[in-house]
C-alpha cells in the first residue's frame, strides 16, 4: 500500500509543474518521492539537510515573497520548530504547510525519541493553526488541493503505513466533500437497532482498530455502534459534529497519543464549548513515554490500547453511566 507521503508528494509535484510558486523543503528525509522532485523540478525543491528551525524560517521568508512553500519531516521533529512555528509563521501570518511523517507509533521500535505521542497537544496550542490528520489516500488529493486553494498555516499529520486491513471506501467524487467538512462516517448506526447508541471517534492508524472493537460491542454486547474518521481535529466543525453525535449514549475517543492535550480533549472541550452533555470516555497510551522496543502492534496492545482493554473500559464506562442514571 502507498505511503500517505509518497501520495501527498506525487500528487503536490503535479501540481508544482503547474505553478512554480509551490516550494518543497525537504528537512533531512530520503525517498523516491522525493527523487523525482530533484530530478524534474529542482529549481522547486529546497534540501535543508538537518536544520528543521531553519527549514520553517526558511518557508515564512518565501511565503512571504509569495511563494507557497511545504516543509517536510518526521513528524518527531515538529517539536524542534515550534518556537519558529509560533513566531516565524503564525504570529507573522505566513501560510506554510508543515508535512509530518510517522505520527503516533509510525516508527516503532525506534523509542520515544521518534514516536510523537504529543503532537497534538503542542500543535493545537498554536493559534491560527489547521491540522489535518487523514487516514486513507483517497483523502489526500482533495488535501493537496485545499492547501494549494485556501493558503493558511497548517499541520498535515501523515501515516508513515496504514493498517493492512484497511481498505479504501471513500468514494473519489465524494472525497473533497468529506475533507471540507472534516469527517467521515466510518460506519452509520443500524437502523434495525434503537438501543444503545455509542459513537467511537478516531483518526490515523487507530481506526482500524477501532472498527474492529466497533464490531465486537454489536456482536458480543448488543450495542449499536458509530465510527466516525475525524480528518480535521483543528478546527472541528462544532455544529456538524454535534449534529452527527445526536441521539448517542454516550461517546469514545481512542487516540494513538498520550491524553493531555490530545484528539480527545479536542473532542471534550469541543462538547462542553458548545453545550452539549453528551458523556465522553477518552482512552489513549498510557501517560509515559514508551522506551521499550516491539512491533506498532505490540507497543498498542501493552500500553493501553489493546483490543480487549479498549472494550473492558467501554463495558465499566456504560455501567458507570447505568449507576449514576439510576441515583
Amino acid at each position: 500500500m502507498k505511503s500517505h507521503r509518497d501520495e501527498f508528494i506525487e500528487q503536490l509535484l503535479v501540481e508544482a509543474k503547474k505553478n512554480r510558486d509551490v516550494i518543497l523543503i525537504s528537512v533531512d528525509m530520503g525517498a523516491p518521492a522525493l527523487d523525482r522532485w530533484r530530478t524534474e523540478l529542482p529549481d522547486q525543491f529546497l534540501f535543508a539537510g538537518i536544520s528543521e528551525q531553519n527549514a520553517i524560517n526558511l518557508a515564512a521568508g518565501l511565503s512571504r515573497a509569495g511563494k507557497k512553500p511545504y516543509v517536510y519531516m518526521m513528524a518527531c521533529w515538529v517539536a524542534r520548530c515550534f518556537e519558529q512555528i509560533r513566531y516565524s509563521c503564525a504570529m507573522a501570518a505566513n501560510p506554510i504547510t508543515i508535512l509530518g511523517t510517522g505520527v503516533g507509533l509510525g516508527y516503532a521500535p525506534a523509542g520515544p525519541a521518534h514516536e510523537p505521542t504529543d503532537d497534538l497537544a503542542y500543535m493545537r496550542a498554536i493559534d491560527g493553526i489547521e491540522i489535518i490528520s487523514p487516514s486513507f489516500l483517497a483523502s489526500i488529493k482533495p488535501i493537496v488541493h485545499l492547501t494549494l486553494q485556501k493558503p493558511r498555516l497548517r499541520y498535515i499529520r501523515l501515516e508513515r503505513s496504514m493498517h493492512p486491513h484497511i481498505s479504501e471506501f471513500i468514494p473519489e467524487e465524494k472525497s473533497h466533500e468529506i475533507v471540507q467538512s472534516g469527517f467521515y462516517a466510518f460506519k452509520n448506526f443500524s437502523p434495525a437497532k434503537s438501543n444503545l447508541k455509542i459513537s467511537l471517534l478516531a483518526s490515523g492508524y487507530i481506526l482500524n482498530k477501532t472498527k474492529e472493537v466497533g464490531t465486537i460491542l454489536e456482536v458480543e454486547h448488543g450495542f449499536n455502534v458509530q465510527i466516525l474518521d475525524i480528518i480535521r481535529i483543528k478546527p472541528l466543525n462544532p455544529v456538524k459534529l454535534i449534529e452527527i453525535l445526536q441521539g448517542s449514549r454516550f461517546i469514545v475517543t481512542i487516540e494513538e497519543q498520550a491524553l493531555d492535550g490530545g484528539f480527545g480533549a479536542a473532542i471534550a472541550e469541543t462538547l462542553i464549548d458548545n453545550i452539549c452533555q453528551l458523556p465522553c470516555l477518552r482512552l489513549g497510551l498510557l501517560q509515559a513515554y514508551i522506551f521499550e522496543n516491539g512491533s506498532r502492534e505490540e507497543l498498542l496492545n501493552k500500553f493501553g490500547l489493546g483490543q480487549e482493554e479498549i472494550i473492558q473500559k467501554i463495558l465499566t464506562f456504560r455501567n458507570q453511566i447505568n449507576r449514576l442514571n439510576r441515583t
